[in-house]
C-alpha cells in the first residue's frame, strides 16, 4: 500500500516539475550552439543523393521546420541497392572513402564510432517501392532499437509508394522528435503521470504538439491551395473566352459548358474561403475543423485548375486553332505514359504470369497504333473531336480491363492464403480509388468529366501492388520474427557504431 501511495506522490510531482520545466525550455534552446537555418537545433545538413530520387529543395526546407531536440548534423545519402545488400556496411563504406568527417575523430573513439550530434538515413532502392531504410547515430543522440524500428516504420507508407522524398522527411521528423527526448516528453512518463493523477499537465504538452502540427499542415494546405488558385486566376480571361467558343451540339462541350457555369460561382466560393482562412487566428489553424477547411480549399482550388485546363484544351480543339495538335496530345498523354510503361509490370515476370502479361503486351501494340491512327485521322478531319475522345475513353477503358485482370493473376500468384489475397486486393483498390491517388490527376477533358477511378493508371497499379506485397511481407515478417531492424557492420572491423536498417 505504501508503495503505491509513494509511486503516486512521485508521478504528481513530476507532473508539476514537467509545467514548472516547460517555460524554461525554449530559452535554453535558443542560447545553444550557433544554427544554419531557422529550425530548432538543425546544424548542417548533407544530401548525398546519388540515387537521384530525392528533391532537395524540399526537402532541406522540411528540415528547415523540424525541431530537434538537442544539435544535430543531418545526413541523407541515397543509393541505388541490391536485396541482398548490407546497407549497414555499404553505408560505412562510404562514409569511409568520401565522407570520414562522419566518423568520430575522438582519441578515445579509434574510429569506431558515428560523430557526435549526427543523423544519417541512407535509403536503399530497390526499384519502385523496394528498398531498404536506415538510420545511424553518435553515440550521443543514439536510440533503442524499437525506437529506431518506430522510426523507420514512419516512412513505409511513402517509400511503398516510391515517394522518397516524402519518406525521408517522415523519417528525419519522427528522429527529430525521439532523439534525446528530454524527460518531461517521454510518452512512458505521460502514462506513469496520468496514471497517478497529474495528467493534467500532460495533456497541455500533447495538445501543445498536436495544435502545432495542425498549425503546419494547414499553413501547407493553404499555400498549396492559393498557388492553384493563382493560376485559375491568371488564365481565367483566357478560360471564359474559351467556355463561350464550345459548340452547342457537342456532347464533351456541352457537358464542359455546364461545368464551367458551376466554375464561376466556385471560383469566388474559393476566393472568399481564401480569405477566411488568410484571416484566420492561432486558436482556429490549431483546430481539426481549420484544417480540414484547409483542405477542402485545397482541392477546390486543384479541381478548378484542373477544369479551366479542359475547357481551354476542348475550345483549342473544337476550333481547330493553331495549336490544336498541341491540344489533342495533351488529351493522349495519360494513355501515351501508360503503354510506354507496361514493360515495368510485364518484364521477367513468373512463369505463371506470362499468360497475362502476353495480354498486355499485345494490348499495348494494339492501343499504341490505335493511338496513332486516331491522331491522323482526327488530322485529316475523318473524326470529328466528340468521336475521337469517344475512341480515345475506350482505348483507356480497355487498359484499365486488362489491368484489373493482370492484378487478379498477380495477387494469385503473390499471396499465399485468403487473408493475404484481400490484403493485397484492398492496398491495390486504396491506391485505384483514393481521392488523392498516385498522382494529381491531369487536366484533360476525359479526366476532368468522368470519376476519377475510371481509368486505372499503370503508375497507380505499380504503387498498389507495391503496398500490396509490401503490407504482406511485414506481415510475414512480423509472424516470423521479433524485430525487423538488422544492426552491426559485417565486415566493419571493430566499428560498432550505433544504428541499423530494415526492408520496407
Amino acid at each position: 500500500m505504501w508503495r503505491t501511495v509513494r509511486r503516486t506522490r512521485v508521478a504528481s510531482s513530476l507532473a508539476v516539475i514537467a509545467l514548472a520545466c516547460l517555460p524554461l525550455a525554449a530559452p535554453a534552446q535558443a542560447l545553444s550552439t550557433v544554427q544554419i537555418s531557422a529550425s530548432e537545433n538543425l546544424g548542417t545538413v548533407t544530401v548525398d543523393d546519388t540515387a537521384d530520387v530525392i528533391n532537395k529543395t524540399r526537402l532541406e526546407v522540411a528540415l528547415d521546420n523540424l525541431d530537434f531536440n538537442e544539435p544535430t548534423n543531418v545526413v541523407v545519402y541515397t543509393r541505388n541497392g541490391q536485396y541482398s545488400d548490407d546497407i549497414n556496411t555499404k553505408t560505412l563504406q562510404y562514409a569511409r572513402s568520401t565522407h570520414p568527417e562522419w566518423i568520430s575523430d575522438k582519441p578515445d573513439d579509434y574510429g569506431d564510432y558515428w560523430a557526435d550530434g549526427l543523423l544519417i538515413i541512407t535509403l536503399s532502392v530497390e526499384g519502385r517501392g523496394d528498398g531498404q531504410i536506415g538510420t545511424y547515430f553518435g553515440e550521443d543522440r543514439k536510440v533503442s532499437t524499437s525506437q529506431m524500428e518506430s522510426i523507420h516504420e514512419a516512412g513505409y507508407d511513402d517509400f511503398n509508394l516510391s515517394r522518397w522524398t516524402d519518406g525521408v522527411i517522415a523519417v528525419a521528423d519522427k528522429a527529430s522528435a525521439i532523439m534525446n527526448r528530454p524527460w518531461y516528453k517521454s510518452p512512458a512518463l505521460w502514462w506513469t503521470v496520468a496514471a497517478g493523477g497529474g495528467g493534467a499537465g500532460i495533456v497541455l504538452i500533447s495538445t501543445a504538439a498536436m495544435r502545432s502540427a495542425r498549425r503546419k499542415s494547414f499553413a501547407q494546405e493553404l499555400q498549396s491551395g492559393t498557388e492553384h488558385l493563382t493560376n485559375v486566376t491568371m488564365d481565367l480571361d483566357e478560360t471564359e473566352i474559351a467556355a463561350k467558343t464550345l459548340p452547342t451540339g457537342s456532347t464533351h462541350a456541352a457537358e464542359l459548358e455546364r461545368r464551367f457555369a458551376d466554375f464561376l460561382s466556385k471560383y469566388r466560393e474559393s476566393f472568399d474561403s481564401q480569405a477566411k482562412l488568410e484571416a484566420a487566428q492561432k486558436k482556429y489553424r490549431s483546430s481539426s475543423r481549420g484544417v480540414e477547411e484547409a483542405k477542402k480549399f485545397k482541392t477546390d482550388a486543384q479541381n478548378l485548375d484542373l477544369t479551366d485546363d479542359a475547357i481551354i484544351a476542348a475550345a483549342t480543339l473544337y476550333t481547330r486553332s493553331a495549336s490544336w495538335e498541341d491540344a489533342w496530345r495533351a488529351q493522349t498523354k495519360p494513355l501515351a505514359d501508360d503503354l510506354a510503361q507496361i514493360s515495368t509490370l510485364i518484364d521477367d515476370v513468373e512463369p505463371e504470369l506470362q499468360g497475362s502479361a502476353a495480354a498486355l503486351a499485345s494490348y499495348r501494340e494494339s492501343a499504341t497504333q490505335s493511338l496513332e491512327s486516331l491522331g491522323t485521322q482526327l488530322k485529316a478531319e475523318q473524326l470529328d473531336v466528340d468521336a475521337a475522345l469517344d475512341q480515345l475513353s475506350d482505348l483507356r477503358l480497355g487498359l484499365t480491363e486488362r489491368l484489373d485482370e493482370f492484378s487478379k493473376a498477380q495477387i494469385e500468384a503473390y499471396a499465399q492464403n485468403e487473408d493475404e489475397k484481400e490484403e493485397m486486393r484492398k492496398e491495390m483498390e486504396r491506391s485505384r480509388y483514393s481521392t488523392t491517388g498516385y498522382s494529381p490527376r491531369s487536366g484533360t477533358i476525359l479526366d476532368v468529366l468522368n470519376p476519377g477511378a475510371l481509368y486505372w493508371s499503370v503508375g497507380s497499379y505499380n504503387a498498389g501492388y507495391s503496398a500490396g506485397t509490401n503490407s504482406v511481407d511485414q506481415s510475414r515478417q512480423s509472424a516470423s520474427s521479433s524485430g525487423s531492424v538488422s544492426t552491426g557492420y559485417s565486415g566493419g572491423g571493430s566499428f560498432s557504431g550505433s544504428g541499423g536498417s530494415s526492408r520496407f
